[in-house]
C-alpha cells in the first residue's frame, strides 16, 4: 500500500509541475459559431472570455490553426475581419467589445491595458412583476468589486474602467450578464430562476421532481456533508433528516454501533430501515463518504410501498456520483487529504487511592464491618513506600488515551472518452483507536470506478465496481457495556499498581490488569474484502419511454483472527504468582456472504398537452447466501504470527454456519398530474418470499397518495410575488417486514442436539436431537399501515422553504412468543400477534440568500414522535427487569419506584443520635432491609384498596416512568460565504429522553469490586453531610438495596444539545489557482462533537443512554484538510 501512495503523490506532482505557467496555445477550429470557438479555447488555453449578449458577429463562423502559438497569435486570426476587439488582462481573462468607428486592432498593442477613466453608473434591478431585488450582487466580472440593492433594487458604483463586465445575480433569480462601455444606467428585470421547478429526488426505482412529489421524502447531497471528518456514511446523517434518528452507540473505530431509525421504532424486532446503494441492498457502513451524491429517505408508506415486504421501517436511498456527460475529453482530477486526532467527549472520574481507602471504610462501618484500611496503609499510599500493593492508579488514564490520530486521503479522476464519461475513486482512512497498546483501530481502502459507455444510438452500458478493505483491530475482550478493559479499569482498586518494580505486569485481582491484556493479552483482527459489481443495460426506445436491465452481485468474504496470549504475573516481594489465558489460543473466524439482485424495469413519462402521466414497471429477484467457517486451538509453541497448526492437535474444535434466502418481486408505479396542479399517484409491489411457508409468501403492498399545488391555481396569480409553491399531499399505504423471527426460516421447527448417558451401540453415550420449538406455517410478515399528510411551501424567490407532515403509523402481526402450557413439551414458536403504533410530526425549515458577495442560510427540522404497544395478544408483561412491555406505554419503558429524596434521622421512630444508629422507619418502606438516614425513600403510590397503604410494594408502587426512546429529536444548520471564506455549523440534539446507568458506571461498594468515582464525595453522611438532597445516597459495603432497586433516583435526563460540526474553510482566489490548472483549492478545519450540554450524569455521553460504563466512550474530532480540484 505504501508503494500505491508513493505513486499517487508523484502522479499528483507530475500534475501540478506540468502545469503550465504561460500556456501555448494547440487548437483547431474548422467554421464553428465565435461563441461556441470561444468555449472551446476556453477548454485548451485556460483564458476565460468575457462579452456581452449584444456582441457584434459573435455568431459568426471563424476558424483557427494553431500548434505551440501564444494567445495573443491565436486570438488575431480568429477575430479576423469581424468587428470585435479585444484586452488580454494579466490574471488570464480576455475581455471581448465592439470595435469603436476609428479603432483598428494593433497585434503589438494586444496585452496594453486602456486608460482607466472614471466613470459612475447606477440601475435598479427588478424583478418580472416590476417588484424591486433586494440584496441583488452587481459584481464587475472575473474582480472582487461590486455592490448590492437597496431595498428599493437601486445600486450605485464607480469604475476606473468603462471596459468591463457586470454580473448581476440573486438568489431565486437566473444571472445577467451586461456590457458596461457606452452606458451609465441600467435597469435590468432578472427572472425567476425555475430550476427548483426542475430539482429531482430519487425515489424507488427512478427520480421525480420534487414540486410534484406526493408522498414523505427527504435528500441531502454531498455538499451537505462535504469535510466532515466521519468514519462512515451513517454518522455523517445525524440531524440531517428530519424523521430520521441515528444513534452511535460508542466512537469505537470499526465498530458496527450504529442504529437508525425512521420515524421511531415500529416494531418489538428488527427496526433497521431497508438501505439501498444505487438500488441494490448494501452496507451503508462501507461506502466512501466521498463518493456520495445524495441520501433519500422514503418516510410514508406512498413512497415506500414500492419496496413491499422489506420498507416496513423506511428506505434509505444512496445514490453514488455520476460520471462525467461531457464529451470533450478533459478530465477533472480531484485530490483531498485531512489529519487530525480524537478526544473522549466524556470519561469518569475515578477516586485517587486515599480517597477510595476512605470511603471503603465509611462503607464498611455503615453496615457493621471492620475497617478495611488503616494508618499505616495510608502512610504507604502517601510515602509510596510499598508500590508493590499500595500503588495510587488512575486505572482509566492507564487504558484510554487522551488523544489519538485521524487521517483520510482520497482521490478522483471524473472525465470522458469519446461518448463514455468514467469515475474513478480511491480512499485511504486510518483511524487509531484511544485504547492503549494500538489495540483499536480501522484501516479501511475504498475504490470505485463506473464508466457510462453508449454502445450505440439507444443503448447504454453502465458498469460500477466497488472494492472495499477493511481491518479492524478490537481487543482480546469486547468493550460491551458490562465488559471488557474499560468496565474492568472501573473495577480495579486504585491502590494495585500497573507494573511491579521490576517493571513485569502487576496482577491486579479478580479482575486482573486491563492495561496488561490490551497490551500483551492478544488481538481480535477483522480484515474483509467487499467487492461489488452492478451492470446496467438502459434502452431507450421513445423520447420518455426506456427498458433497463439491472444485475448486481456483492460478495464479502472476511477472516477474524483471534489470538489470546498468556500472561503471567509474578510479584517480585513476595514471589506469588497468577497467570491469565492459561492455555494460549488461536480463533480462526471465516466469513462468505454473497448477494446477487436482477432487476428489470421500464420507465415512462410522457406528456399530452396539460397532462403527464409516467411511471415505472419491473420485476426483481434476489438471492443471498451466507457461510461461516471457526476453527480453534490452544497451547500454541509460539504466539508471534502463529497458524492453527502450531497449536495442540488434541485441542482443535470447529464449527460452520449456513444461511440462505430468496425474494422474487413485481412492482409498478404509476403518477398522474394536470397541469402540474393536481398530482396523483399510485404504486403496487408483490413479494414472494423464501422466509415463509409456500402457502403465506406472497404479500401484496399498495398506496395511493395525491397532491394539490394550490400556488399554481389560476386565483393565487396575486400571490405570485409572495409564494413560489405551495402543496397540500395526503398518502396511505401498505408496507412489510420480512425480517422477522430468530432464523431466516422462522415458521420451521427447530432441532437441537441431545447426548444421554445411556448408549445404544457400544460404551459411548449416544447423541440424538429432539424438538425444541414448534413449526408455525402460519407465520407471516409484520404489516404496516400508514397514513400521512403533508404541506410544502417555497416564498421569496425560493429563499424560504417549509416542509411539514403528520402521520400515524400502525404495525400489525408483531412476532411474540405467547405463553402456553408447560405440557405442550417444546416451546412454542413465534406467532403474529402484537401491534405497535408511532405517530408524529415533522418539520423542515430553510432559508438561504446570496447578496453580492456574501450567502447565507439556515436549516431547522424539529420531529416528534409518540411510541406505544397496542396489543400484546394477552401475554402478561414481565415486570421482574427496569425495563417492561406494556400496553399503552412505549416499547422497553423504564418501570420502577417512585423516589422521594433521601431518608433523614426524622423519619424514624427511634434515634441514637449520639451513636448514630437509627430503628422503625416512620415511613413506608420496602421491607427487608435495614434502613438508616441516607437511604432511598419511595412514594406511596396505591394498596389493595386502590388507596396508599403505608407499605411500599411492586404490585401497587411500581409504575412506568418514562423511555429511552427520543420523543423529540432536532437540528439546526447555519452556514455562511464571503468571497472565498465559508463557515458552517450543525447542532443537533434529542429531547424528553431518559436514561438509566447501572453497575459500576453509577455506583460504588455495591459489590466488593465496585470502586468509587469523585462524585461519590458528596454522598450522603449523618455525620458529615446530612444533606437529604445528597448526590449520592449513603454508602454500604457489598450491599446494593438502594442501588439495585430502579426508581426516578437513579434515572438520568438524556436529553442533550450538541454541536455536532463546526467548519471554517477558505477557497483560493481562481485568478491565483488558474496558472497551475487548478480549479479550486480549498484549506479548511473541522470539528466534530466538541461541546455537549446535557443534564445526563457528568462521566457519560447521552446518545448512549442505557449502560454499564463499559462502551467505548463517544469521541470528539478536530481535523485539518485541504481539497484541491485540477482541470
Amino acid at each position: 500500500m505504501k508503494k500505491v501512495l508513493i505513486r499517487l503523490a508523484v502522479c499528483v506532482f507530475l500534475i501540478i509541475v506540468a502545469a503550465p505557467l504561460n500556456a501555448q496555445v494547440t487548437v483547431q477550429i474548422d467554421s464553428m459559431p465565435l461563441t461556441e470557438a470561444l468555449k472551446e479555447l476556453e477548454k485548451q488555453s485556460g483564458y476565460s472570455f468575457f462579452y456581452s449578449n449584444v456582441l457584434p458577429d459573435k455568431d459568426a463562423l471563424v476558424s483557427v490553426t494553431a500548434k505551440g502559438k501564444d494567445i495573443a497569435h491565436v486570438m488575431n486570426i480568429l477575430l479576423g475581419g469581424l468587428n470585435i476587439a479585444y484586452e488580454i488582462k494579466s490574471d488570464n481573462q480576455i475581455i471581448l467589445t465592439a470595435k469603436s468607428h476609428n479603432q483598428t486592432q494593433d497585434p503589438a498593442q494586444t496585452s496594453t491595458k486602456s486608460t482607466p477613466v472614471s466613470k459612475k453608473i447606477s440601475g435598479v434591478v427588478l424583478d418580472t412583476d416590476n417588484v424591486p431585488v433586494i440584496g441583488a450582487g452587481v459584481m464587475i466580472a472575473g474582480k472582487n468589486q461590486g455592490t448590492v440593492t437597496d431595498e428599493n433594487g437601486k445600486w450605485t458604483l464607480e469604475l476606473q474602467n468603462e471596459n468591463v463586465t457586470l454580473e448581476i445575480s440573486a438568489m431565486g433569480y437566473s444571472s445577467q450578464t451586461l456590457s458596461v462601455a457606452g452606458r451609465t444606467d441600467f435597469n435590468v428585470v432578472l427572472k425567476t430562476d425555475m430550476q427548483f421547478l426542475d430539482e429531482v429526488v430519487v425515489v424507488g426505482y427512478g427520480t421525480q421532481k420534487k414540486v410534484n412529489l406526493t408522498g414523505s421524502v427527504s435528500m441531502i447531497d454531498s455538499e451537505e456533508m462535504a469535510a466532515r471528518p466521519i468514519s462512515s456514511l451513517s454518522s455523517g446523517l445525524q440531524g440531517m433528516l428530519p424523521g430520521v434518528t441515528v444513534v452511535n452507540a460508542s466512537g469505537q473505530p470499526g465498530a458496527s454501533n450504529t442504529t437508525i431509525r425512521v420515524r421511531g421504532i415500529g416494531t418489538i424486532g428488527n427496526a433497521n430501515p431497508l438501505i439501498l446503494i444505487d438500488g441494490v441492498e448494501g452496507d451503508i457502513s462501507a461506502i466512501n463518504p466521498e463518493d456520495i451524491e445524495s441520501v433519500s429517505v422514503l418516510k410514508d408508506a406512498a413512497s415506500a410501498a414500492i419496496y413491499g415486504a422489506r420498507a416496513a421501517n423506511g428506505v434509505l436511498l444512496v445514490t453514488t456520483k455520476k460520471t462525467s456527460s461531457s464529451n470533450a475529453g478533459t478530465t477533472r482530477v480531484s485530490l483531498g487529504a485531512y489529519v487530525g486526532f480524537q478526544t473522549p467527549t466524556r470519561l469518569p472520574e475515578m477516586c485517587d487511592a486515599i480517597e477510595f481507602m476512605t470511603l471503603d471504610n465509611e462503607a464498611r462501618k455503615n453496615v457493621g464491618t471492620a475497617n478495611g484500611w488503616d494508618d499505616i496503609h495510608f502512610k504507604k499510599v502517601q510515602d509510596g513506600s510499598d508500590p508493590n500493593y499500595f500503588a495510587n492508579t488512575d486505572w482509566l488514564s492507564q487504558v484510554i488515551n487522551k488523544f489519538a490520530p485521524q487521517q483520510n486521503y482520497t482521490l478522483s479522476l471524473n472525465g470522458s472518452l469519446g461518448s463514455s464519461g468514467y469515475m474513478l475513486s480511491y480512499r485511504y482512512f486510518d483511524q487509531k483507536g484511544l485504547t492503549t497498546g494500538s489495540s483499536t483501530g480501522e484501516r479501511r481502502h475504498n475504490v470505485r470506478f463506473k464508466i457510462d459507455t453508449k454502445l450505440i444510438d439507444r443503448l447504454t452500458l453502465s458498469s460500477n465496481l466497488s472494492y472495499t478493505s477493511r481491518k479492524v483491530t478490537s481487543p482480546i475482550n469486547s468493550l460491551t457495556s458490562g465488559g471488557g478493559a474499560i468496565y474492568n479499569a472501573m473495577r480495579i482498586a486504585p491502590n494495585a499498581p500497573v507494573r511491579y518494580t521490576d517493571g513485569t505486569w502487576a496482577y491486579g485481582g479478580g479482575n486482573t490488569n486491563p492495561v496488561a491484556i490490551l497490551e500483551d493479552g492478544g488481538r481480535s483482527v477483522a480484515q474483509t474484502d467487499e467487492f461489488s459489481l452492478l451492470e446496467v443495460l438502459k434502452l431507450d426506445i421513445l423520447k420518455g419511454w426506456d427498458v433497463s436491465a439491472t444485475y448486481n452481485l456483492t460478495s464479502l468474504n472476511g477472516l477474524r483472527d483471534i489470538l489470546k496470549k498468556t500472561i503471567t504475573f509474578r510479584n517480585p516481594q513476595d514471589g506469588s504468582v497468577n497467570v491469565y489465558a492459561n492455555p494460549n489460543s488461536l480463533k480462526n473466524i471465516d466469513t462468505r456472504n454473497i448477494q446477487q439482485t436482477f432487476i428489470l424495469q421500464s420507465n415512462f413519462d410522457f406528456t399530452f398537452g396539460k397532462n403527464n402521466l409516467s411511471g415505472v414497471v419491473g420485476m426483481s429477484q434476489e438471492w443471498y447466501t451466507g457461510r461461516t467457517f471457526e476453527a480453534s486451538r490452544t497451547s500454541l509453541t509460539t504466539e508471534k504470527d502463529p497458524t492453527l497448526n502450531l497449536g495442540d492437535p488434541n485441542s482443535m474444535s470447529n464449527s460452520s454456519t449456513y444461511s440462505s434466502w430468496a425474494l422474487r418481486s413485481g412492482f409498478a408505479r404509476v403518477s398522474y398530474n394536470y397541469d402540474e396542479r393536481y398530482l396523483l399517484e399510485a404504486n403496487l409491489r408483490y413479494d414472494l418470499s423464501s422466509r415463509f411457508h409456500k402457502d403465506n409468501r406472497g404479500g401484496l403492498f399498495p398506496s395511493v397518495s395525491a397532491g394539490w399545488r394550490l400556488s399554481e391555481e389560476p386565483f393565487m396569480a396575486f400571490a405570485k410575488p409572495l409564494f413560489d409553491n405551495i402543496k397540500f399531499r395526503a398518502s396511505w399505504g401498505m408496507l412489510g417486514n420480512q425480517y422477522v423471527g430468530s432464523s431466516e426460516y422462522p415458521y420451521l421447527s427447530v432441532l437441537e442436539s441431545f447426548t444421554t448417558d445411556l448408549s445404544l451401540i457400544g460404551s459411548s453415550a449416544t447423541t440424538g436431537y429432539v424438538q425444541s420449538t414448534l413449526a408455525n406455517p402460519n407465520l407471516s410478515w409484520e404489516k404496516i399501515k400508514m397514513f400521512d399528510v403533508g404541506l410544502d411551501v417555497s416564498m421569496l424567490s425560493n429563499r424560504l422553504n417549509l416542509s411539514f407532515d403528520w402521520y400515524n403509523k400502525n404495525t400489525e402481526g408483531i412476532l411474540l412468543k405467547l405463553n402456553y402450557p408447560a405440557q405442550i413439551g417444546p416451546k412454542p414458536s413465534e406467532e403474529n400477534a402484537g401491534k405497535v403504533n408511532n405517530r408524529g410530526w415533522e418539520l423542515d425549515l430553510n432559508w438561504r440568500e446570496q447578496r453580492g458577495d456574501f450567502y447565507y442560510g439556515v436549516g431547522f427540522n424539529l420531529s416528534d414522535v409518540k411510541n406505544k404497544i397496542v396489543d400484546l395478544a394477552g401475554n402478561a408483561p414481565d415486570l421482574s427487569g427496569y425495563q417492561i412491555r406494556m400496553v399503552g406505554y412505549p416499547i422497553d419503558a423504564f418501570y420502577g419506584y417512585v423516589a422521594d429524596g433521601l431518608m433523614t434521622p426524622e423519619d424514624f421512630k427511634i434515634s441514637d443520635t449520639k451513636n448514630h444508629n437509627y430503628s422503625l422507619p416512620s415511613i413506608p418502606v420496602i421491607l427487608g432491609n435495614d434502613y438508616q438516614p441516607g437511604d432511598i425513600k419511595y412514594k406511596d403510590i396505591s394498596g389493595p384498596d386502590g388507596v396508599p397503604d403505608g407499605r411500599i410494594t411492586p404490585e401497587y408502587d411500581k409504575v412506568v416512568l418514562g423511555s429511552n426512546i427520543p420523543r423529540y429529536t432536532y437540528s439546526f444548520r447555519g452556514d455562511l460565504a464571503w468571497k472565498g471564506i465559508d463557515f458552517s455549523f450543525v447542532i443537533q440534539g434529542v429531547g424528553k429522553c431518559d436514561g438509566y446507568l447501572e453497575g459500576t458506571a453509577r455506583h460504588a461498594f455495591q459489590d466488593m469490586a465496585a470502586y468509587p468515582q469523585k462524585v461519590h464525595l458528596q454522598r450522603y453522611n449523618v455525620e458529615t453531610n446530612p444533606d437529604p438532597n445528597a448526590a449520592y445516597p449513603r454508602l454500604t459495603y457489598n450491599t446494593g438495596f438502594n442501588q439495585n432497586t430502579f426508581s426516578t433516583y437513579w434515572m438520568e435526563d438524556a436529553s442533550y444539545l450538541r454541536l455536532k460540526n463546526v467548519q471554517l474553510g477558505y477557497t483560493f482566489p481562481e485568478k491565483w489557482m488558474k496558472k497551475a490548472r487548478i480549479e479550486k483549492m480549498r484549506l479548511y478545519l473541522s470539528g466534530d462533537n466538541l461541546v455537549t450540554f446535557s443534564k445526563f450524569f457528568y462521566a457519560y455521553d447521552p446518545e448512549t443512554p442505557v449502560s454499564k460504563g463499559g462502551y467505548y466512550p463517544q469521541i470528539k474530532t478536530v481535523v485539518m484538510g485541504l481539497n484541491i480540484t485540477f482541470k
